[in-house]
């Protein structure tokens, strides 16, 4: 298979957005792209790259006079290294501002939008809940899963599905809530909630700590 300088140099250009978006993939919950936008955001991702390596001087991507050809293409090795570690380095700030939904929460205050950074509400509430745990918040924040039969089951969702149509929750210190309000520990570590159409509602609770 020939490889022409054109194909090559288009590869390079995108190379760097192609990185960010695997990165960007492997570290949050993003919707599935068709082909087509996933070369505009690789596109995208490049022309951030390249424009911030070009005002500091360090394209990897340069135009060398010949006698022969005139103008050529040449690629820097050691420029394409930055633009791959910039690439990465974008992805991770992108990532984390996605997932603590930063640049969303700015433009909901600037009320340019109501949406969040996230793919969905069930994301957006796990994820709030999670944060506010980590935080180190004086509240004890629990979900009750209430099942259609009328029993409820009480814990702290340590792991949850991506989506909500999967609706997996894995529950720590999990106990049944009697008809009484009394808790029953099941004396487990911890329950993998599997029957995502038997429950009914999922209430958070807000209860200080003792």
């Amino acid at each position: 298979m020939n490889i022409t300088t054109e194909s090559l140099l288009v590869f390079i250009l995108l190379m760097p957005g192609f990185v960010s978006s695997a990165v960007l993939n492997a570290i949050i919950v993003r919707p599935k792209k068709e082909r087509t936008a996933n070369v505009v955001e690789a596109l995208v991702f490049s022309f951030v790259v390249y424009s911030i390596l070009a005002t500091i001087d360090y394209g990897p991507v340069y135009f060398e006079l010949t006698e022969a050809n005139g103008y050529q293409p040449v690629v820097d090795p050691d420029n394409l290294l930055y633009a791959i570690i910039l690439s990465v380095m974008i992805a991770l700030l992108f990532g984390i501002s996605s997932t603590q939904d930063w640049h969303m929460r700015i433009l909901r205050a600037m009320r340019i939008t109501t949406r969040t950074a996230r793919v969905n509400t069930w994301l957006d509430v796990f994820i709030d809940v999670f944060m506010d745990r980590k935080k180190g918040s004086n509240r004890v924040r629990g979900i009750v899963v209430t099942y259609k039969d009328g029993r409820r089951l009480s814990g702290w969702p340590s792991y949850y599905s991506d989506d909500p149509e999967e609706g997996l929750l894995y529950l720590e210190r999990p106990a049944w809530i009697n008809d009484n309000n009394e808790y029953l520990e099941l004396g487990a570590k911890g329950i993998l909630l599997t029957q995502k159409d038997s429950i009914e509602s999922i209430a958070f609770i807000d209860t200080k700590e003792s």
